[in-house]
């Protein structure tokens, strides 16, 4: 197992290879992080050259051509919207970005957001009411690793476990070992689970290091009645990603009709320190 690590996206990405041969593994490494790397320059909203800062400039009627990349993520993301009833909501960013200055302590009412028109045959975005305000910090990190992880199989890496911001997005390739997949943990109490993932991605949300950063779409205000820290497994990084943040705001019986209407998806809620595990979907064997 080769073990490879990268900056992006303000956190760190880690990869862990297995293959026979190291210099084919670490050449395979550098291709992903050159792919990471355009991912970020497209995807990062801080960055006044990205598309999606762009689209935070345009006016009512504007269309702005999109890479292939922010087309596909920018439509993940709402379809996930849809699917969630808003409880992944991709608008954020002036809400976050106000929240963040002013503190949880602070209220106000929510702000108007802007609305965007996705191409859905085509690369191309138009802006119906200004200003769209886009934060695709709750999938970027994972719809990063989706493209990783089909570059990998490109190179013939099928055995591999990729992960950004210290676990909190994570996809499962193939396993360290013929049928045996990779052993993730949930939690670190002693109520804490081993979840078993291949093929899968895993996304972690929770209140521990960022504090109250999950904002309710329909009032701008912190989450409120939230379980301390939230796990959603998906086919994919990204949708995992997006999900495990959508927990937040959706009650259990929510979380059960989803996992019930979509293959592979599962949660797992933490509501307390010391508190046991509650899951939602059926949990990978």
């Amino acid at each position: 197992m080769h073990l490879f690590a990268h900056t992006a996206m303000a956190t760190t990405f880690e990869l862990r290879l297995v293959h026979p041969d190291a210099d084919y593994a670490a050449r395979a490494a550098a291709e992903c992080w050159r792919r990471l790397d355009r991912i970020e320059v497209l995807l990062n909203r801080h960055d006044p050259a990205s598309e999606i800062a762009a689209l935070s400039r345009l006016a009512p009627g504007d269309t702005l051509a999109l890479a292939p990349d922010t087309a596909a993520c920018l439509r993940l993301a709402l379809a996930l919207h849809a699917l969630t009833g808003g409880a992944f909501d991709p608008t954020l960013g002036a809400a976050l970005d106000r929240h963040r200055r002013r503190g949880s302590a602070t209220s106000s009412a929510p702000s108007r957001r802007g609305r965007l028109l996705l191409d859905p045959a085509a690369p191309f975005a138009r802006v119906l009411d200004a200003p769209v305000s886009l934060d695709l910090g709750a999938i970027g990190k994972g719809y990063a690793l989706d493209r990783l992880g089909e570059l990998l199989d490109e190179w013939e890496i099928p055995s591999a476990l990729l992960m950004a911001g210290g676990g909190s997005s994570l996809l499962a390739l193939d396993g360290p070992a013929p049928d045996q997949p990779w052993s993730v943990g949930l939690g670190d109490t002693e109520n804490s689970a081993l979840l078993p993932l291949r093929r899968a991605g895993l996304g972690a949300s929770g209140f521990a290091v960022q504090g109250a950063h999950i904002l309710d779409p329909r009032d701008g205000q912190p989450a409120s009645d939230a379980p301390l820290r939230a796990w959603a497994w998906a086919p994919d990084a990204a949708t995992a990603d997006a999900l495990s943040t959508a927990a937040f705001l959706l009650a259990p019986d929510e979380l059960d009709e989803l996992a019930a209407r979509l293959p592979g998806v599962g949660f797992a809620l933490l509501p307390a320190p010391d508190a046991p595990l509650s899951f939602h979907g059926r949990v990978p064997a």
